[in-house]
């Protein structure tokens, strides 16, 4: 019998619970960049609009959006997992301007469901990884 090939791929996060991650950090990043706009942050923020916390919120936007991209190139499938993070950006952000628009109390609504997802997919993660102990 020939030997079975051994398999050199690259481990990283379960993908439901690496996309779970990702949509959350991504909304949030967006919401931050949109926050951090002087136009935009009365509506959004409510009574947390501060300007020192308006003023710190682009950079924090920034961090989130790239660390979901981070997340989502660590993948085990990272070409599809790219693919659908440049999917996500036009969805994620149509939801932050649609909301801004409408709504803004589903927007910041949304901070706490995608912070939800977040942990969520944490959690998943942290689970898949006991598991496999």
């Amino acid at each position: 019998m020939a030997a079975s090939p051994t398999c050199t791929c690259r481990t990283g996060p379960p993908v439901e619970s690496a996309g779970v991650i990702v949509a959350g950090l991504f909304y949030l990043g967006m919401f931050a960049l949109a926050a951090g706009m002087s136009r935009h942050a009365p509506a959004l923020l409510g009574g947390w609009h501060r300007p020192t916390i308006a003023a710190r919120l682009p950079r924090a936007g920034w961090i989130l959006v790239v660390l979901s991209l981070a997340l989502t190139l660590l993948s085990a499938d990272w070409s599809r997992a790219l693919v659908a993070w440049l999917g996500l950006a036009p969805l994620v952000a149509g939801i932050v301007v649609l909301s801004l628009t409408f709504a803004p109390v589903l927007a910041r609504t949304g901070v706490v469901l995608a912070a939800g997802l977040a942990v969520v997919g944490l959690g998943m993660t942290l689970a898949g990884a006991s598991a496999a102990l």
